[in-house]
Order: C-alpha cells, then structure tokens, then sequence
C-alpha cells in the first residue's frame, strides 16, 4: 500500500500526459490496402498523425487525413482530401468507363478519395465526409525504415470544376 501512495500520483499525472498527448498531439496509425498506392504500400506503412491540423480547421486540399470510416465507425480509412467545404471540384468517375463528375462538397464535409483511383472505397463510394470524423493529418511516414520520410501534400491531385 506504500507503494500505491508513493508513486500512484507520479503514475497518475503520466498517464494523464499520454492520453492528452495522443488525444490532442500526436498518434501512430496503420494505413494499409491498395486504395493509398503508390503514396503507401499495400501491405502497410505507420505513419504520424497530428490533431493540430483538425482541430484548428486547417485541413488543406492535397493533405493526406485518417478518419472514421462513414460506412463503419469502427475501421478507420487513409484517404487524401481532394475537396473542402464549399469547393466545387470535378472528380473521376468509378469503373473503367472514365470521364468526370462535378461535385459541390458541402460546408462542413471533406472530398476524401485514395490515389488508387481505380482501387479505392472513397467519397465515390459514400459521398462526402463529415469534418468530425476527421481523425488526424498524416504528416510522417515512419515505417519501413527505408521510406521515412514527410508526407507531401499533393494538391494538384484536387481537380476545381471550370
């Protein structure tokens, strides 16, 4: 019982540095499938989210975000923002017929599509995302080893509607 009062506070205020650091810091995840190729590997990279971004409103087109999946919110999905609130962009069709479809994504939602466009369940798929599911902004890469790097937004991938 000495033990408990000797070190349970220290214990305590640790504990309570973590979960405000990975619920308001920083967090690995896992981003895995083919939907991010060639961005990320199929088999899986762990990348460094940031909070910061999301709750700050500064999610920009080309970021690359992980959010609460709209089909189910227990499996989280790895997508680049293609679309804020209020743009009007044009984004490519499903299905090997190609061509373009124009969209308006409403204030309060992301366009989230994968850079495999022909292997990805995205806002094509479940239409635009709700800002709150938003879980972070993957910013580095730290796994494998050999591709540790930053993660480059790519804005030029969001197409503005003429």
């Amino acid at each position: 019982m000495h033990e408990v009062v000797k070190h349970g506070p220290g214990a305590f205020r640790a504990v309570c540095l973590i979960n405000v650091a990975h619920n308001y810091g920083m967090e690995f995840t896992m981003c895995f499938g083919p939907s991010m190729e060639p961005t990320f590997s199929r088999a899986g990279d762990v990348l460094l989210l940031e909070h910061v971004s999301v709750m700050t409103n500064a999610i920009v087109r080309g970021d690359v975000v992980v959010s609460k999946s709209p089909t189910n919110p227990r499996h989280l999905v790895c997508k680049r923002v293609l679309g804020k609130g209020g743009d009007v962009i044009d984004v490519p069709k499903k299905g090997s017929f190609g061509g373009m479809v124009h969209v308006e994504v409403p204030l309060g939602y992301l366009w989230l599509q994968g850079d495999n466009q022909d292997n990805s369940t995205d806002s094509r798929d479940y239409g635009p995302v709700p800002y709150g599911l938003i879980r972070g902004k993957a910013f580095a890469r730290v796994w494998p080893p050999r591709l540790f790097g930053w993660v480059e937004n790519e804005a030029w991938r969001s197409v503005p509607a003429v």
